[in-house]
């Protein structure tokens, strides 16, 4: 069964894949951002290329990608074992066709970051200037891409940034749980001992205090800085880095008053709700 590790891209995801990566590490398995043959825990992203291929689905038509959620859910769970599986979709329905349902899904943990810092990180990521990817954040019919390989194809429908979100928090067929990636930063170690805590709920996760201080240190920004500067990621974008700041509020001096007040204006109701106004 599929346990969904969703958000809005430069919300945190990969972050959270990391930190679940170290956590899930066997005694003699060194870390690393890429997978391994040898990896005991790999998070894998929805849809996946290679699944992509080998259910012979025409991705460059995204109506197919859509017919085939399930029976690439389906695939993903033949092995009869938890799969942890990172996605940027909306918990959305197109046509008939939803995204997922409890036949696959066990759970999910859906990360939300303020807006404003969103598009920050997410102008840098994509190599757009802050007007661009506000309108990019702010449209109904925003897809995602895949960031690496050159074949180009709307790999999954995300809509708006409040679209996305509404659409995960309103999702009935399982329990999620919702973290702020501020939480993340500001009380890192209740913050992931209740992620912890939900997995042992819904997936006897055995929680180990000792695993999770080593997974916290380990999984620092500036330790993942350090391990992308050695060995690179794939997941980086277009800008030079992937890990960049992990920091909170950096909108303030960067973005001009005016977007904001858009931004404000547009998602601002989820933005009370969850404490960014």
């Amino acid at each position: 069964m599929i346990i969904w590790l969703a958000s809005y891209p430069k919300s945190g995801n990969t972050w959270l894949r990391m930190f679940l990566k170290s956590y899930f590490l066997k005694p003699d398995e060194k870390f690393s951002l890429e997978d391994s043959p040898l990896d005991n825990f790999k998070a894998q992203g929805f849809p996946d290329h290679k699944i992509l291929d080998y259910l012979k689905v025409d991705y460059f038509n995204f109506e197919e990608i859509v017919k085939n959620w399930e029976t690439m859910q389906d695939f993903i769970n033949l092995n009869k074992r938890t799969n942890f599986v990172k996605t940027h979709n909306a918990m959305c329905k197109v046509g008939s066709y939803q995204f997922t349902s409890k036949k696959n899904t066990k759970g999910a943990i859906y990360l939300v970051r303020d807006p404003r810092d969103v598009l920050v990180s997410l102008s840098y990521h994509m190599g757009l200037n802050y007007e661009k990817t506000f309108e990019h954040m702010s449209s109904s019919y925003n897809y995602e891409y895949p960031s690496s390989g050159t074949e180009r194809y709307k790999k999954t429908l995300m809509g708006s940034w409040s679209d996305h979100y509404k659409s995960w928090k309103n999702f009935r067929s399982c329990k999620i749980l919702i973290i702020k990636y501020e939480e993340m930063i500001l009380d890192e170690f209740n913050t992931f001992t209740k992620i912890i805590n939900y997995l042992s709920e819904i997936d006897n996760t055995k929680f180990d205090k000792e695993k999770l201080k080593k997974a916290l240190k380990q999984t620092q920004f500036k330790e993942l800085q350090k391990i992308e500067r050695v060995e690179g990621f794939k997941e980086k974008g277009v800008g030079k880095y992937f890990f960049r700041k992990g920091k909170i509020g950096v909108w303030k001096d960067q973005v001009s008053k005016d977007i904001i007040k858009q931004l404000e204006s547009l998602f601002g109701k989820e933005m009370v709700e969850l404490g960014y106004l």
